[in-house]
């Protein structure tokens, strides 16, 4: 997710990526078409053939000179899953590698190009797939022109590189550090523990490394101690989620059978004390409100407008410059971001006036979690956020918000440590930066590309990219995942 914008950025820059697209398909297409004799597809079978297709083409890819721990890590995205809508759509082998395979290929080899013009390890492979044909002449002349204007900037490349390597060295830190993060699973503090493996979980999952963990201990935990996990704690927030909203969460993901209706009874419960004790259960308690919500969400829980109206119920002097600076900056945007969910139209005053807040928390340093406060990764996702239910990104283009965000990616993997004593904020802020930058990444508008642009390339590049009449190519092969601009969730 975090290649993507710049994907996009090399499929405007070279003039050849439709043939080098071609090459890539053939190839590939000829050694299903050669290696495999029956190629239908039904509903009874379509998981066994994607899983056979699959492991030929890691077999491919290593006979190519990829690393098959790369190449496998890369076939654990969830765009390989198989819905339902899949198993009529899909009658033969050639419709699964196009439609399920191919973009995901296509990624593999534009990551390698990537790699090429920073790294000078990849060069042996890149002679390998010249000489297999998938780099035409023309192509490897633009290349070799885009890394020679990136060599002549080395500031601007030692940016690219830091940035193309966050993956791997993510990736790197959580994969060396298994037995350290299971045995957090271990964890006698239910609090402690559901919250620290709440944030893991979730940059586990956003790299796609879930089937290389054991999370037998943890499932074993939510399935018979739900009395201890499902109780709603003090002092949440976004950094410190509700315990039960994190148990709930990974029950879901881990596919944990739970007594609905034990928590749904716990939910409504939660929704009756949240109604006797505030005013505003919204505006005084958002953060309890937030994880609420995103728990009747996952329980499939439809509130009726009534409750809905309960909780969001508010007065105006809430909405008052000296009430609305005391909250935290994301706390803002979650409450704009619930408005925005549950459709709420008739509060535009207050509206601009939590707008007008949020505004007083971007400086040039950064953005701030409060007017005065420190500038935070969790405050900077949500302002971004904010700016794109908005339609307002174009607000942001004169901060370099990029910068500070691989910062703090770097600064928080060198300090972060697992263990009992791990510092849970190097772990938030962690999730929220590459959250951020799955923003600049999949939100594909014509102010993230740019941005990205701006930030990565030097200045020849970048002009080039910001004069272009397309910001994104409709013959581009690669995936072009969407956030939810209400929700923030990715979709596939």
């Amino acid at each position: 997710m975090i290649f993507q914008g710049l994907f996009n950025i090399l499929d405007l820059y070279f003039k050849e990526m439709d043939l080098f697209y071609n090459n890539i398909d053939q190839y590939f297409r000829d050694k299903i078409i050669s290696h495999f004799e029956d190629r239908l597809v039904n509903e009874s079978n379509i998981h066994q053939k994607l899983e056979d297709l699959t492991e030929y083409l890691i077999k491919i890819f290593e006979d190519i000179g990829f690393k098959k721990s790369e190449i496998e890590n890369e076939f654990l995205d969830p765009f390989l899953e198989i819905h339902d809508k899949d198993r009529k759509t899909f009658t033969s082998l050639i419709e699964l590698y196009e439609n399920k395979l191919a973009p995901i290929i296509y990624e593999i080899f534009l990551e390698i190009i990537v790699d090429y013009l920073i790294d000078v390890k990849v060069a042996p492979l890149m002679l390998k797939l010249k000489s297999d044909g998938f780099f035409s002449i023309d192509i490897i002349m633009e290349l070799r022109n885009l890394k020679d204007l990136i060599e002549k900037s080395p500031e601007k490349r030692e940016t690219l590189k830091k940035y193309i390597q966050i993956q791997a060295k993510i990736i790197d830190k959580f994969q060396k550090s298994k037995q350290k993060i299971e045995s957090l699973e271990d964890l006698q503090d239910p609090d402690f523990k559901l919250q620290l493996l709440y944030l893991i979980y979730r940059i586990i999952h956003f790299f796609h490394l879930q089937k290389k963990f054991d999370f037998s201990h943890i499932k074993l935990y939510l399935e018979e101690n739900i009395d201890e996990w499902l109780i709603d704690v003090p002092l949440v927030s976004l950094k410190n989620p509700d315990i039960y909203f994190c148990g709930i969460y990974l029950a879901k993901n881990l596919n944990i059978n739970l007594d609905e209706k034990k928590i749904v009874d716990f939910l409504m419960n939660l929704f009756d004390e949240a109604i006797d004790r505030y005013e505003s259960p919204l505006i005084e308690a958002t953060d309890g409100a937030y994880y609420f919500f995103k728990s009747t969400e996952m329980m499939k829980l439809w509130l009726t407008f009534e409750q809905i109206n309960d909780i969001i119920k508010t007065d105006s002097k809430f909405f008052e410059s000296n009430y609305l600076k005391n909250l935290e900056t994301s706390q803002l945007v979650v409450i704009l971001k619930l408005y925005y969910q549950l459709g709420v139209s008739k509060l535009e005053q207050e509206i601009r006036a939590i707008k007008e807040e949020i505004e007083l928390r971007i400086t040039p340093e950064g953005i701030k979690q409060f007017r005065d406060g420190f500038v935070s990764s969790e405050a900077t996702y949500y302002v971004i956020f904010s700016h794109y239910m908005s339609n307002s990104l174009e607000k942001l283009k004169d901060y370099d918000l990029l910068n500070n965000i691989v910062s703090r990616i770097y600064r928080n993997l060198e300090l972060l440590d697992f263990s009992v004593d791990t510092n849970y904020d190097l772990v938030s802020e962690l999730f929220y930066s590459i959250e951020s930058l799955k923003l600049f990444n999949c939100i594909e508008t014509k102010e993230m590309i740019i941005h990205l642009a701006k930030y990565l390339f030097p200045e020849e590049i970048f002009n080039k990219i910001s004069s272009s009449k397309e910001i994104i190519r409709e013959k581009a092969r690669f995936r072009h995942l969407k956030v939810n601009r209400i929700t923030g969730e990715t979709i596939y």
